[in-house]
């Protein structure tokens, strides 16, 4: 897999591999690196990888990123996802001292990931029933307690459970008629997933989702109403990295192209968030979400419960980070 060093500094600009990277107009840093790190993966129809460093004191991580746009971070322990060693060239017999050659630039640095919000469902997909307390407010909740139990011999009481977050919504009713073969295709996998075969559905979900990509685009509708249920039978399964992931990849085609149900699908990729696991992808994703919440408000389409539920968001994100 291919490797590239990112950088971000603290005015806004990257480098990827030491070549400089601007953000077009209305564009955030961390958005240009991933649509950039995109066309490498488009380029090569291969996923990419990227060691980036997000900033001076800012987070390090791996992250991989797909040519249809979807990104995960990756576990930098794992010798498969590091970045391979250059390859020592053997020493020239006899040749002349080498001038003293100039110093390396210093590592690129990681961009912290947008936030990620509930993806869509498909239609007549199943309900899931309240997950338990999601790990990141159990964590916070933990460590509020630690940080304000007083000194006494007796045991401080155990904190309140953090309260469960809200169950990812259902899959909203197609906003326009379906065609025939991919509505048959739909309520295919819906049916499958009703009985329980979920890794069946997710698997004709995905061979879908890959199919009319390659043939209508990573961004036309039929492709992105096969992803959304892609990310939500990653719901239904318990891989709420996956949906995550694939959530925030429609939120964020949605929110770039202005569409109407964009404040909707970054609503579902932060119910997927809600459950991450894993600190470091959720403060990476949580900020992608934050981001894209912030376009749509200055944009003027937000709802009132879209203002909610992303300052809800942002208080737990700096929870997180103050507290995880």
């Amino acid at each position: 897999m291919a490797h590239f060093e990112v950088r971000i500094s603290g005015e806004g600009l990257a480098e990827i591999n030491g070549e400089l990277l601007v953000p077009a107009p209305g564009q955030s840093v961390h958005e240009a690196v991933l649509d950039r790190l995109q066309q490498y993966a488009e380029q090569r129809a291969a996923a990419v990888g990227a060691t980036v460093n997000d900033g001076p004191g800012g987070s390090h991580f791996v992250l991989e990123v797909s040519p249809d746009g979807s990104s995960r971070v990756l576990d930098p322990t794992d010798p498969a996802h590091r970045a391979p060693e250059p390859t020592p060239l053997p020493a020239p017999t006899s040749a002349p001292a080498p001038t003293s050659a100039p110093a390396p630039t210093s590592a690129p640095a990681p961009t912290s990931a947008p936030a990620p919000t509930s993806a869509p469902a498909p239609t007549s997909a199943p309900v899931p029933a309240p997950a338990p307390a999601s790990a990141i407010a159990l964590a916070v909740a933990r460590a509020r307690a630690a940080a304000t139990a007083p000194p006494a011999p007796a045991p401080a009481p155990a904190p309140a459970p953090a309260p469960p977050p809200a169950p990812a919504p259902p899959p909203p009713p197609p906003s326009r008629s379906l065609p025939a073969e991919l509505a048959e295709q739909i309520t295919r996998i819906n049916a499958l997933a009703t009985t329980g075969r979920l890794e069946e559905a997710s698997a004709e979900a995905t061979a879908l989702r890959e199919r009319l990509t390659s043939s209508a685009g990573t961004e036309h509708p039929d492709a992105l109403e096969a992803r959304a249920m892609e990310a939500y039978l990653a719901h239904l399964r318990g891989d709420h990295r996956e949906a995550t992931v694939l959530a925030l990849s429609v939120a964020r085609i949605l929110c770039g192209a202005g569409d109407p149900q964009a404040p909707a699908a970054v609503a579902r990729a932060a119910a997927a968030w809600q459950r991450l696991e894993d600190d470091r992808a959720a403060e990476i994703h949580g900020n992608e979400l934050l981001h894209m919440w912030g376009r749509l408000h200055s944009s003027g389409r937000l709802s009132a419960a879209d203002e909610q539920l992303a300052h809800r968001v942002r208080t737990q994100m700096e929870d997180l980070s103050a507290y995880v």
